[in-house]
């Protein structure tokens, strides 16, 4: 305690040190990349993208033929692979004293200390790209726009997703006269019309409860799990950012889920899925796959390397000052599958 002698031949027993960390959520990429990643052999990425219509046979008279039908066009979208990095270095002053949690009369050397440090700041490395790729993520599939802002770099990926509304006044959910069913249907059926099934709206807690608290809703909520008048959610998640699911509507027929995970430091949190958003989601929306963008730069043997990977690893040494250095790289980004075949609703 402050203020208080230690006498070092007074006998002790070392605790673990006590570690805080905030939870990790990785439930966007889980559960909306599901395609297999792709590695690429350079920094830039494009795709082509055709807009084909359902075809309909024309009646012709006899002995007639019908004129050829063209071919769809198609576009190209390109993408510049945004670099995202972390870094952490050990310095002499970090390994000439006990490490949290080592005992004051540890026999441990500073070489071991070192080794220590290396494996434990390779993981913060690599579990910074991953919080990064979900935060991006959760971007693309919200907003179809992913900010690209850090040191040297100011720009905006946009995937022109075509199925986001924001409803404002008095249209939004919870406001009097608003039918949040007949809102539903209209989302669902939209998606049915350009082919895809609506299986699972995803919303956030508080559009729940506004939903919740709708008679219709109430009429129509499948009623196996109420209990002494309160609607008991089917399964808690077991994984921090995972979805919980709270029912299941009988027209339209789709399951209900929120989502609630948060980043971002203390003070300063931030959800993944905005406040007030309902998502719509097919199974092909659960299709679209990260890409990973080359990197290029030169190893131990002064070497120039060009790689693509989830985490590109690298590894410095010098000697004035004394120090070693974990730096982590990626250039991840989302490619989708079909930019239609989800549809975000801000409702609130």
């Amino acid at each position: 305690m402050a203020g208080e002698t230690i006498n070092r031949n007074d006998p002790r027993t070392q605790l673990p040190p006590v570690i805080t960390t905030r939870p990790r959520s990785t439930f966007f990429r889980d559960h909306f990349m599901g395609g297999s990643d792709e590695y690429f052999p350079t920094e830039n990425v494009e795709w082509d993208k055709v807009l084909e219509g359902a075809p309909m046979a024309r009646y012709v008279g006899d002995d007639l033929t019908v004129e050829a039908t063209e071919r769809a066009p198609f576009s190209t979208d390109e993408i510049k692979t945004p670099i995202m990095q972390e870094r952490r270095i050990i310095g002499a002053k970090d390994i000439n004293k006990r490490m949290a949690g080592e005992n004051i009369f540890s026999p441990k050397t500073e070489a071991q200390r070192a080794a220590d440090f290396h494996a434990g700041d390779l993981k913060f490395c690599m579990d910074a790209i991953d919080n990064r790729i979900e935060q991006m993520v959760s971007q693309f599939i919200t907003t179809g726009r992913i900010d690209i802002i850090g040191l040297g770099v100011k720009r905006e990926i946009d995937y022109k997703i075509p199925n986001i509304e924001a409803l404002t006044g008095g249209d939004r959910w919870g406001q009097v006269g608003v039918n949040i069913i007949e809102s539903m249907r209209r989302k669902v059926d939209e998606l049915a019309h350009l082919g895809f099934m609506v299986d699972e709206v995803i919303t956030t807690p508080e559009v729940w409860a506004v939903m919740y608290q709708d008679a219709l809703i109430q009429k129509l909520l499948d009623i196996k799990n109420y209990e002494m008048g309160h609607f008991a959610p089917e399964k808690e998640p077991s994984k921090y950012g995972a979805a919980r699911r709270v029912g299941v509507l009988t027209d339209p027929f789709v399951p209900l889920y929120t989502q609630m995970a948060e980043y971002g430091p203390k003070g300063g949190r931030q959800r993944y899925l905005p406040a007030g958003t309902v998502l719509f989601v097919s199974q092909e929306a659960r299709q679209n796959k990260l890409g990973y963008g080359a990197v290029t730069y030169m190893d131990e043997d002064e070497e120039w390397r060009t790689v693509s990977g989830r985490y590109v690893q690298q590894f410095f040494k010098e000697r004035r000052p004394p120090r070693e250095e974990v730096l982590v790289t990626s250039r991840a980004v989302p490619i989708p599958a079909n930019t239609e075949s989800w549809s975000v609703f801000k409702v609130l």
